[in-house]
């Protein structure tokens, strides 16, 4: 459903009417949809923006990622570095609850991971 006018969003999300629409991402999940009618140039931009960033990380070699999800060398119970999901892993620790959050270790001491619009790039 749009945030602005609540018209329906496509049933089929892989549709290429579905490829109009603005997803925001919080978590893993998409939290707000906008529907082409009601899209600002600015939303737009920044669309086209996040697409351009995934698009450039993907033909250097990145993996895309959805947040929720702590990436780290070594491993879950003897990890080395924390390459990105710290505020994750803090919640994790303060609440004890862990449900929905992906975990990636093991990963390389020379692994990149930059953030980006709905989860992280690996490299």
């Amino acid at each position: 459903m749009c945030l602005r006018c609540g018209g329906k969003a496509p049933d089929d999300l892989e549709s290429d009417e579905a490829g109009a629409w603005i997803a925001r991402w919080e978590g893993g999940r998409v939290v707000e949809l906008t529907c082409p009618s009601c899209q600002t140039p600015l939303d737009q931009a920044e669309a086209e923006a996040n697409d351009a960033a995934l698009e450039v990380g993907r033909e250097d070699g990145a993996r895309f990622f959805p947040d929720p999800v702590i990436c780290m060398t070594g491993t879950l119970t003897e990890p080395v570095a924390i390459l990105y999901g710290m505020d994750h892993l803090e919640r994790i620790l303060r609440t004890g609850q862990a449900e929905g959050i992906g975990v990636i270790d093991r990963l390389p001491e020379d692994t990149r991971c930059e953030p980006t619009a709905g989860g992280v790039l690996i490299y």
